[in-house]
């Protein structure tokens, strides 16, 4: 199956992403950057060709989950985290989910799972300008799904 030919319709763009953490939407993140990888080795034995006699299953994993967003946004995403804290402060500790959706009538809807999210980092850097104030933090994942797809093969 391959894409679609399309003739002057919508394609995915910033505006067609929806942002869920723990189904609750955001709407003031204004980036989101995220990676996953399998990273196998080849096995190499003796032989004239010397050519590889095959590859390891490999090694799963999740490069930190990147947000940007502005610093209200996420101080709301700070207390609702910690709300979920048994002390009730603690965000940095309280396992969350994150559900990005890529929405356009006229093409593919696309839905990336995070999955098993924990904060990680927080980084701020405030500059005298015009524009709104944001910060930066880090998710540490676990795993990443595409509309259910997944790069490694579960087995348990």
């Amino acid at each position: 199956m391959s894409d679609q030919i399309r003739v002057n319709g919508n394609l995915l763009s910033w505006g067609s992403i929806i942002v869920k953490v723990d189904g609750d939407r955001f709407f003031g993140f204004t980036a989101i950057k995220y990676a996953d990888a399998r990273e196998r080795t080849k096995a190499y034995g003796q032989s004239r060709s010397q050519a590889p006699r095959g590859r390891s299953r490999g090694k799963y994993t999740v490069e930190p989950v990147g947000l940007t967003g502005f610093k209200g946004s996420l101080q709301m995403l700070r207390a609702a985290l910690a709300a979920k804290a048994s002390d009730g402060v603690s965000y940095g500790d309280v396992l969350f989910q994150i559900v990005v959706q890529y929405v356009e009538t006229d093409d593919t809807a696309i839905t990336v799972e995070l999955e098993d999210c924990l904060w990680a980092k927080n980084t701020a850097a405030d500059e005298e300008g015009p524009d709104a104030l944001t910060e930066e933090i880090e998710i540490d994942c676990m795993r990443i799904r595409r509309n259910g797809l997944d790069v490694l093969q579960d087995v348990t």
